[in-house]
């Protein structure tokens, strides 16, 4: 099959997307929990938050670094995706890369809208630097390796649709499960 052939996409695409979406975003949130416990605090997490138990960090800085964690998981994870995709010619890779993609293009589009700053915007706040540069530097290099990931595999428009709806739809059930999870004070940790 050469570099610029489409590449088949069936069920089991949809199906390991399915699957992926809440298993990388717990690895996000993950990224958070244990950046924060090997810098010494105590933390607790949820499905979609990550925080200290004692609701505040020692200091500034390690809220920094605790926010950029969840980041950088997820950038670390597009990134092996990316290179999944692209040398295997894997669709399954190409689905989580654009999971990542969605997951920070999401949250930077939330932040950037309202009032609740997502992991980049507020570790560019405490920074101050602003809310755009790290959320726009993640998303535009999780949207560049996704572009050209999509330019070499050629999965097509419906395919991406397809994705996007189910992602948003699986992102959107994390969302809502969480808020009932952490409305009944259930933690994961």
């Amino acid at each position: 099959m050469s570099a610029n052939t489409r590449v088949r996409i069936g069920a089991d695409f949809y199906l390991w997307t399915l699957l992926m979406v809440p298993v990388t975003y717990l690895l996000h949130e993950l990224g958070h929990w244990a950046a924060g416990e090997m810098l010494g605090v105590d933390m607790w997490m949820t499905l979609n938050k990550a925080g200290p138990v004692a609701r505040a960090y020692p200091s500034e800085e390690i809220g920094i670094l605790v926010a950029l964690a969840g980041p950088a998981v997820t950038v670390a994870i597009g990134i092996f995706a990316y290179f999944y995709a692209i040398m295997f010619r894997s669709v399954v890779a190409y689905g989580i890369l654009y999971i990542q993609f969605l997951l920070r293009g999401l949250a930077g589009g939330i932040s950037l809208l309202g009032e609740h700053p997502n992991d980049e915007a507020a570790a560019g706040l405490a920074l101050g630097i602003g809310i755009y540069p790290i959320t726009l530097g993640v998303v535009g290099f999780l949207f560049i390796l996704l572009w050209d990931a999509a330019r070499r595999l050629r999965p097509g428009f419906a395919h991406n649709l397809g994705a996007y709806v189910l992602i948003n739809a699986v992102i959107t059930a994390i969302v809502f499960s969480d808020g009932a999870l952490r409305a009944a004070e259930i933690r994961l940790l």
